[in-house]
């Protein structure tokens, strides 16, 4: 039995983009989490005074 080097190629190949696609879509959802865990409305921003009252 002889080894098909053209579907090995292919496998290979189909792998290396799954996994590219993968990461760039990893990339992108963990950027739209971080927004969103660090997203903050104005109306809860409080101004901290750190200055002593005399």
């Amino acid at each position: 039995m002889e080894i098909n080097w053209f579907i090995i190629g292919a496998i290979i190949i189909g792998v290396v983009l799954l996994i590219y696609i993968l990461i760039k879509q990893n990339k992108k959802d963990r950027k739209k989490i971080e927004e969103e865990l660090n997203y903050v409305p104005k109306k809860e921003e409080a101004e901290i005074n750190n200055e002593k009252e005399s």
